[in-house]
Order: C-alpha cells, then sequence, then structure tokens
C-alpha cells in the first residue's frame, strides 16, 4: 500500500509556444505548481470561476515582463500568467494532461 496526500502540490513541466510582433514563433517550457484539489471541490465551483484561480500555486523557469520591460515576480508574476491567453491556456492543459497522462490505461 502507498500512501497518497490529497492536498499536494507538485511541479509539472508546461510547454508554450508564442509569437513575437515580427510573427516568429518562440517556443519554451518552464514548471508549474499546481495544488490537488479534490473532484467535488472542482465540481462545486461557480460557473463564472476560472480553473487556473484555484489549482495554480506558481510558475518557475519562465520570464515574463511588464509593459516597460521590468521582469514580475511573485503574485504579479503569476497573474501576468493567468491574463496572458497563451500562457494560461498552456497552463490549463498541463493541468488536465497532469492529473491524467499517467492514469490512462494503456492500450
Amino acid at each position: 500500500m502507498f500512501t497518497v496526500n490529497t492536498k499536494r502540490t507538485y511541479k509539472y513541466p508546461v510547454s508554450l509556444t508564442v509569437y513575437d510582433e515580427h510573427g516568429k514563433e518562440i517556443s519554451g517550457k518552464f514548471k508549474a505548481t499546481f495544488k490537488a484539489m479534490p473532484q467535488n471541490e472542482l465540481r462545486d465551483l461557480p460557473v463564472d470561476t476560472l480553473l487556473l484561480d484555484h489549482v495554480l500555486v506558481g510558475v518557475d523557469e519562465i520570464c515574463i515582463t511588464d509593459d516597460e520591460g521590468k521582469e514580475l515576480a511573485g503574485d504579479d508574476k503569476l497573474q501576468a500568467a493567468k491574463n496572458d491567453p497563451a500562457i494560461s491556456t498552456a497552463l490549463v492543459n498541463a493541468y488536465h494532461e497532469s492529473v491524467s497522462k499517467k492514469n490512462r490505461p494503456r492500450i
């Protein structure tokens, strides 16, 4: 038997592709820290609630800057990651993959 902490947090790799102002594709990877949320709590969230507001704890190995080019940190960095359309989509996909990928049966 093994023990599982249902209130755990864990780091998971996130792949991201964005386009610069010249249309050039820029790809990279960074780490997100997610917390495991019980399914009943996820189901009971209000309809207009964003998943990342509840499961995303932090982002590492990525530099996010403000309008003046200053690197963001802490909560500002976390909010910027959630608000960027490409980063937030990559984060949601990574979260779903993190809870399902290893637990799918092999065919």
